[in-house]
């Protein structure tokens, strides 16, 4: 091959090897290229009041951060709580109870009954704390409609088949917060569940039970027939 050819060849490969590795370098810089987080949770201004909208974002956040993995929601929504201040939990306190109280209904015992196969005062308590997890679409949806609980990947106990809808963790966590912001290590009337116990907001246990009575399992299969078609417990 005569020498100019044999350069011109030279040249064009390596032409050809630096436009590979450009745009290898470029796929990479593209790939660990950082993106903003636009669903991330803001804090709360210190002068701004805790409201059912906030409430919401911390729900909604620990669920995109968790989904079902109670741990990992506990963890976010204890983070987030700890960022407020005392007045803040107070109120984020207040807004948890109201909730409580207003998924207490027949239709959502309903829907626990046929996911866990049963149930009773303290596990719809829980039951509901795992409604609320999941975020103001989740809880609104099934107010509506138990059966959206069928739409959801909601894991299944393998050994005794029932659905794991509990979240009892979510209970102290104003508590739990209010202690380490205002560094008190003992519980006390100034507490967020003591505070909301006495401006009667404290659902526990009890509180009226709203909607249309239900008596029997076949009724079930009626409210929701997705859902006790899914789980097969009735």
């Amino acid at each position: 091959m005569p020498r100019f050819h044999m350069i011109k060849a030279v040249v064009k490969g390596s032409l050809i090897w630096i436009f590979y590795i450009s745009l290898a370098a470029c796929a990479q810089t593209t790939a660990v290229k950082p993106q903003s987080d636009t669903t991330a949770l803001q804090v709360l201004p210190a002068t701004a009041k805790m409201d059912t909208t906030y409430f919401w974002e911390i729900m909604d956040d620990a669920f995109r951060k968790g989904g079902f993995n109670n741990k990992r929601k506990e963890d976010a929504i204890l983070t987030a709580l700890t960022r407020l201040t005392p007045q803040q939990i107070m109120d984020f306190e207040i807004i948890f109870q109201q909730k409580i109280d207003e998924s207490n209904t027949w239709n959502n015992m309903a829907a626990q009954t046929i996911i866990e196969g049963g149930s009773s005062d303290d596990r719809f308590y829980y039951f509901r704390c795992w409604l609320i997890s999941l975020g103001k679409k989740n809880f609104y949806e099934t107010l509506r409609n138990p059966d959206h609980l069928a739409s959801l990947d909601i894991p299944v106990n393998k050994e005794h088949h029932y659905g794991e809808v509990l979240f009892e963790e979510l209970i102290p966590l104003s508590d739990q917060a209010y202690g380490i912001v205002t560094k008190k290590q003992v519980a006390d009337d100034s507490f967020p569940r003591a505070n909301a116990s006495k401006k009667g907001l404290y659902f526990d246990s009890g509180g009226e039970t709203k909607g249309k009575e239900w008596e029997d399992d076949k009724e079930l299969l009626k409210i929701a027939p997705l859902l006790s078609g899914k789980f097969k417990i009735i």
